[in-house]
């Protein structure tokens, strides 16, 4: 039986490099991104609503309370969210049986539950970063789309995104905290520092949490098709703040963030950050 996986992580947790080493392996197929939760199951919700809203409708008006048609429940309408999800990830194994299927989209930390209620033996990796690198990659990402004061010390915009990037690290963490808490066993989660630090440890124990080989040259030869060099076509703290691959280090944040930026993510993500093995720093002491 295939295993049935989704990854998850803050925006600009490093999701699209464990997406492309997970789907290097040849036992398993990981696409990204369906947004599955909120492009087929969030609609069909919605669609459920309305037709029931105007079943009860035309109940009342036309019918005198006795309409010909139940209204659509839950049970309704899950085959068909669950069938849909299957069918667009079956398109990329093009005809071959991969031991684990997968697909990553970062929001799927706000869909946790739906997911499983969808697919009961699907397990989740989530990726977690600090905070303050995500920040920063998160400001060059606007400034590679036209953000221009973005990466300016001191400006209104760039405290503003980096209080949006620590208010959507904060959910999407609690919302994986929550969901573990519930779902023991379920979701494993990794750190993007671990994997940087040791590849092969970090991507073994993905491996066999998917129920894949984890024989060292398989996950050396998927880390190695996936390494910075070679999505990017430089190495590791060669810059490139117009790429979506932009360095590849751990630490970018020291300089680029002052300490109102600290402060901010401090304030909003301090108690979590030390739930989670963050360490804080000001950029004075940096």
């Amino acid at each position: 039986m295939v295993q049935l996986f989704f990854v998850s992580g803050a925006p600009k947790s490093g999701t699209t490099w464990l997406q492309r080493i997970l789907d290097a392996h040849p036992e398993v197929v990981c696409s990204g991104e369906g947004h599955f939760v909120e492009q087929i199951v969030r609609p069909l919700v919605k669609l459920k609503a309305d037709f029931n809203a105007k079943l009860a409708m035309d109940a009342e008006r036309v019918f005198e309370g006795k309409p010909y048609y139940e209204p659509l429940s839950d049970a309704d309408v899950a085959p068909l969210a669950r069938a849909l999800i299957l069918q667009v990830m079956g398109k990329r194994t093009k005809g071959q049986e991969p031991k684990a299927l997968g697909d990553k989209t970062p929001r799927y930390t706000h869909g946790l539950q739906s997911l499983s209620a969808l697919f009961p033996k699907a397990r989740f990796v989530n990726i977690v970063r600090h905070p303050y690198d995500v920040a920063v990659s998160m400001l060059h990402h606007a400034f590679r789309f036209g953000h221009e004061d973005a990466l300016v010390l001191g400006t209104e915009t760039h405290h503003t995104m980096v209080g949006n990037s620590s208010n959507a690290w904060l959910h999407a963490q609690n919302y994986v905290h929550e969901f573990r808490k519930a779902n023991p066993g379920r979701l494993l989660q990794i750190r993007y520092e671990d994997l940087q630090a040791d590849g092969p440890e970090v991507m073994g124990k993905v491996f066999r949490f998917l129920s894949v080989s984890d024989k060292a040259e398989l996950v050396e030869a998927a880390l190695s098709a996936s390494s910075f060099e070679k999505l990017s076509g430089r190495k590791p703290g060669e810059e490139n703040p117009r790429s979506f691959f932009r360095k590849g280090v751990v630490g970018d944040w020291q300089g680029r963030l002052d300490d109102e930026a600290l402060r901010i993510i401090g304030e909003r993500c301090g108690d979590l950050m030390k739930r989670e093995g963050f360490d804080q720093a000001s950029a004075s002491a940096a």
